[in-house]
């Protein structure tokens, strides 16, 4: 059986039809890292398979996700995300191909949500097709959007990165489980459908986007430290230092207020990371 954890922020407007999608027979956990205690009473009222866990502040994708997969009890967790649609029975599907194949560690569906993004990557060289069930799988290097973790092949070690707050945690831990000699897939008849920019709401639009801005960068540069060394990530950055501030300094003659509060904060999380500080940014409260 398997189990599906939700990481959230203040995604009130669209999680009950995730919840719906789902239906009744899996345990859905949900990690809202917004302190609603409200949503809380209202879906764990409404919904007797739904869990909804409260931390005490807002953890980011990965650290919701590590505290999703500890605390759900099957041997197969979900995870996913509020603007991915749950289409064409894909959970009763999955849970069809896990009673059938588990020589795997990640598996994701095919989004076929925008026809100019593919939620799966190949670098190395795979036979091009497995066939369990009708289910057509195919080895991969990277996945994206959502990831069904067998955890009967899945250690500590394996865990998402908790440094990292937002962008960069997906590669990372692909990056992670492939050194581990561990086994991803997408399944190609298995969909899910990415509605993208709708997981919060849009009151927090200016908000988030300042987030993203400021946390893309000390990310990216993270992520280019952790895996390839320091000074590879300072060189590969210090064109992208230049650009910013000419963004900046066009934001201020053409007085374009927000323009210049996201160049600033774009250019703030790639100085903070290039000096070893935490993903600590949070421009608004919980």
């Amino acid at each position: 059986m398997i189990t599906i954890v939700i990481p959230c922020f203040h995604s009130e407007k669209i999680i009950e039809d995730r919840i719906l999608e789902i239906g009744k027979k899996f345990k859905i956990l949900i990690i809202e890292n917004s302190k609603n205690s409200n949503l809380k009473k209202k879906l764990e009222s409404i919904y007797k398979n739904v869990e909804v866990i409260l931390p005490n502040e807002n953890l980011g994708w990965g650290r919701a996700a590590n505290l999703g997969i500890i605390s759900s009890k099957t041997d197969f967790v979900f995870l996913t995300q509020p603007d991915v649609k749950i289409i064409d029975n894909c959970i009763e599907k999955l849970n069809d191909l896990v009673n059938h194949f588990k020589d795997f560690t990640v598996i994701t569906p095919h989004d076929v949500g925008n026809s100019n993004f593919i939620n799966y990557e190949v670098y190395g060289n795979y036979p091009k097709e497995n066939v369990v069930k009708n289910f057509r799988l195919e080895q991969v290097d990277h996945v994206d959007l959502t990831w069904l973790i067998n955890k009967s092949n899945f250690e500590n070690r394996d865990l998402w990165d908790e440094n990292i707050f937002l962008y960069f945690e997906a590669m990372d831990f692909a990056k992670r489980l492939k050194k581990n000699e561990k086994k991803i897939f997408v399944v190609k008849n298995i969909k899910t459908f990415h509605i993208g920019s709708s997981s919060h709401d849009k009151s927090l639009s200016h908000y988030a986007l300042l987030t993203r801005s400021w946390h893309y960068n000390w990310s990216k540069f993270y992520f280019l430290k952790k895996h390839f060394g320091y000074f590879y990530a300072l060189r590969k950055s210090l064109s992208l230092f230049l650009k910013l501030n000419k963004k900046i300094i066009k934001s201020i003659f053409l007085f374009k207020k927000k323009d210049f509060f996201y160049a600033l904060a774009e250019i703030r999380g790639l100085v903070n990371s290039i000096f070893l500080r935490s993903s600590s940014y949070r421009p608004y409260k919980n």
